[in-house]
Parts: structure tokens; sequence; C-alpha cells
């Protein structure tokens, strides 16, 4: 056992809890604090693939705990495999861009907003690394009320009625969950992992219909797959630029992890093809994945538009994971992280950017890359990857993707790859020339412009945001040009995914 998956969660809880306290000493302290809460974690992470590079070298990485000793099923589990690691790895390191970034943007109530971001990280964590369902719907429902109060932070009327639809979509997805735990444990009176992906298969195929379609009701609601693509992107115009980073950077991602971990180890491939629902998931992810693109072709709002986006983009990638294949993991798995950086640089570049304009619309964004063209230039490399220009990340995850779909003759899924990076390049390209005409400032306009931009009016906070900017840029251009770096960590993760046996031995004291 290592007890150091357990401090992934403690130590960002920890530090959530404790920054009111340090705000009551001295308010200084807390962006101090609050990074030494993010360089801790990263510390942890880094400590376990030191003290364990062998095993992971080797593939056969491992690593579980079990809370006051309790042994399934009389304990809560923790479990960290080769996919959980990857998950963990990329989903540290964004909050970690993302938290430096927030230092130099939010200003106002910033102590309460650490607050929140820091439970968002240990609920993300605990997410990816319990290995109990009840657990899991503990964790959604932590990730539920934060981020809509991230989401309302602003306190405007728009900002509150976005959380408000945020929190009725989520907590009735998280109502089903709960559902669904409470029917597998009538059923199975476990609700370790492992023991239900033991004995799920022995359930009555009513029963299993049953449960398998509420978990994939609530699942389907929280990634915004259609028919639930309309509420997610009012929820990301409304929020401050930090928080629509994470909701599109990270939680859609933990959200992706928990249906991997649901319908591949819990519940089974398997079952889903014996209920006749894989290919009814693969053909909805991908009807998902082209009206996304659609109505981010005809929004005249850029953060709207990354949103329908990042639904086409998730659609895509729920698609490619349905295929079952070795090759559809990998491109899934790869365009997961790949779209991990592209989005949440973007949301962060945005959140530079829409400083000089006074609404999000589209009328509003011009002129915007004259003003700030280092910025800019970073936005358009960042949208270049997003449609899949080479040599950016973008490009490579969309090129497995892609094959992955030719491979096993699912020609409609090449289709939707390709026509979401040809719809991108009109939807993007319309923002890039409008960033780049030239705009007439009157003395008016530049009075409104000024006493508008009271967040980055701190040339620190101005250099803080844009060196994030420029990260997530450059980790999108160095790993376009060497991909390769993450070819163990995926040949890991999709041995995790498809060797469940082994999962289930090692969890359950194997």
């Amino acid at each position: 056992m290592d007890i150091k998956i357990l401090f992934l969660i403690l130590v960002p809880l920890a530090t959530a809890f404790l920054i009111p306290f340090i705000d009551l000493i001295n308010a200084k302290l807390r962006r101090f604090f609050v990074l030494v809460g993010i360089l801790l974690e990263s510390y942890f992470i880094i400590s376990i693939i030191i003290n364990n590079f062998t095993e992971i070298m080797s593939g056969n990485f491992f690593l579980k705990y079990y809370l006051g000793g309790w042994h399934p099923p009389l304990g809560i589990s923790l479990a960290m495999d080769g996919l959980s690691l990857l998950f963990v790895v990329i989903t540290a390191l964004s909050l970690f861009l993302i938290v430096v970034y927030s230092i130099g943007y939010i200003g106002h109530h910033e102590g309460k907003y650490y607050v929140l971001y820091f439970l968002i990280a240990a609920a993300s964590m605990g997410a990816i690394l319990t290995a109990d369902l009840f657990n899991i719907y503990v964790f959604i429902e932590m990730l539920t009320i934060t981020s809509g109060a991230l989401i309302g932070f602003k306190r405007s009327k728009e900002a509150s009625a976005a959380a408000i639809k945020y929190l009725i979509y989520n907590v009735l997805a998280g109502l089903l969950f709960f559902l669904g735990v409470l029917l597998v444990y009538f059923n199975l009176g476990t609700l370790n992992m492992a023991q239900l992906a033991n004995n799920f298969a022995s359930l009555e195929a009513g029963n299993q219909l049953f449960i398998t379609a509420i978990f994939l009701t609530s699942i389907l609601i929280k990634m915004g797959i259609f028919p639930f693509i309309f509420w997610l992107p009012k929820s990301y115009d409304s929020a401050p630029s930090p928080v629509t980073a994470v909701l599109a950077g990270i939680l859609s991602k933990v959200y992706l992890y928990i249906f991997i971990r649901i319908f591949w180890t819990v519940i089974g491939f398997e079952t889903l093809q014996n209920l006749n629902l894989n290919i009814f998931l693969l053909d909805l992810a991908l009807l998902s994945s082209f009206l996304g693109h659609v109505f981010a072709l005809q929004s005249n709002n850029i953060k709207r538009l990354l949103a329908y986006s990042s639904l086409g983009h998730i659609g895509m990638i729920l698609a490619v994971l349905m295929l079952n294949t070795e090759a559809g993991f990998y491109g899934g798995l790869l365009h997961i992280i790949s779209h991990m950086f592209m989005k949440a640089g973007l949301f962060v570049a945005c959140g530079y950017l829409l400083q000089y304009t006074r609404t999000h619309a589209y009328e509003d964004f011009k002129g915007v890359g004259i003003r700030n063209l280092s910025v800019f230039v970073a936005f358009i490399i960042l949208l270049l990857s997003m449609i899949g220009m080479p040599p950016l990340l973008g490009f490579a995850s969309k090129w497995y993707v892609l094959m992955a779909f030719l491979e096993a003759r699912s020609y409609f899924g090449a289709f939707i790859v390709i026509f979401g990076s040809l719809t991108a390049v009109i939807y993007y390209l319309r923002y890039i020339a409008k960033g780049f005409e030239e705009i007439k400032i009157t003395d008016a306009s530049l009075k409104e412009e000024i006493y508008s931009r009271p967040l980055l009016s701190v040339l620190y906070r101005e250099k803080i945001v844009s060196f994030i900017t420029y990260a997530y840029t450059g980790f999108i251009i160095l790993f376009g040009l060497g991909f390769r770096f993450f070819d163990l960590p995926l040949r890991l993760s999709i041995k995790s995914i498809m060797n469940v046996q082994r999962y289930i031995e090692l969890v359950l004291g194997g």
C-alpha cells in the first residue's frame, strides 16, 4: 500500500480548508500558501512516478491504499493504475497552470475563489483514484457544488442564471447516479468497483439494462452529450475565464475518466454489447459531435463558440472510445490530453484578450489582435491546433482518431473528424480575421475601455496571465513535435482498460 495516493486528495482538501485561516492571519500570505499547496501536490505525483519508475516502464504499475487498513468490502479503497496515473498527471499539470493564471486574474474575492478551486482539485483527484462507486458519487457532487459556485462567481444576473441552470442539470445527473448506486448495492451487496466488476454479469438482463441506462444518462448529462447539449454553453459564457478553463480542460476529462471506469471496468463493455447499447452510444456521440460543430458555426459569442466546439470534441472522443479497439483507445486518450491543453489554453488566452472588449460578441472582437499581437498569435496557434494543423498536437491526436475510425470501417466517424476540422476552419478564421481588423478609437471609446479593465491593470498580473497563455501554446507545439512522448503512458492506460481482470485481482488484494 502507498499512502501517497491518499495525500493527492488530502493536500488540496486541506489547502481549501486552511485558506480562510491564512486570510485571518495575513491575506498577503494567501498566494504563497496557494502555491505551496499546488507544489506539494506536484511533489507527491513526481515522487510516485520516480519511486515506481521501473514498474511503469515494465507495464506493471499499480498502487492501492485501504483507508484505515480495512480491506474490501468493509473499507474504502483507493487505486492507481496506468489509466488513473495518466489522468492524475495531466489534471494536476493543468490545475497548476490555472492556479498560477488565477493569481494574475481573479483579484476580488480571491480567497473564496481558491477555496472552491482546491475543493475542485480534491474532488477531481478523488473521482480518479477511488475504487468505490459511492465515493465517485460523493466526489461528483463536490464537483457540482463547487463548480456551480464558481460559475456564479461574478454575482451578475447572467452568471447567477447560468449557475442555477448548471446546478439543476448537474444535481439531476447526480440524483440519477445515486439511484444507480442504490440499485447496484441492493442487487449485489457491495460498492467496491472490483467486486462489482466480478458480479455485475450475474444480474438479470432487465436489471443490467436498467442500471446501465441510469448510469449512462447521468454521465451523458454531465458531459453534455446530445440530447443534453444545450445547458453547458451558457455556463462557459458567464463564468470567469480561469473557471471555464477548469470546466473545459479538467472537469470534462474527469467525467470521461468516470465513463471509462464504469463502462469498461464495473459494468463491462461486453454488457454494453449484449444490451445492444454500444452502437447506439457510438451514433449518439457522433451526432453530438456533429451538432456541436454546427452550433459553433452559427455562434456569435467567442466563449459559447469554444463551448460548442468542446462538445464537438468530447462527442468525437466518446465515439472513438466506443470502437473498443486499441487504435480507438490510443486516439481517444491522446485527444483527451490534446484537448485538455488546447481548450484550457484558449480560455486563458480569452481571459486576456476579452479585457479589451465590451462583450464576448463577435462584433466586439474587432481589433483585439492588433492591440495584443503576441497573445493573439498564441491564441491563433491554439486555434490551429484545434483545427488539426500539423505539426501541432491537435493534428497528431486527430490523425490517430481518424485512423481508428478508418481501421474499424466506421466511415461516418471518419467523416465527422474531417467535417469538424473543416467547419472549425470557418468559425475560427472568422474570429482571427475580426481580431486583425483595424478599429478607430475615439476619445469616448478609449475612456470606456480604460474604465472597463480593472482586472489586469497591474503589470505583474498581466505578465502572469500572458505567461500562462504562452505556456499552454508551448506545450501544444512541443508535444506536437514530440507526441511520441505519450506513447508509453498511453500504452499503459490501454492495458489498464482492456485487462479488467488484473484490476480486479490487484484491488482485492491479489
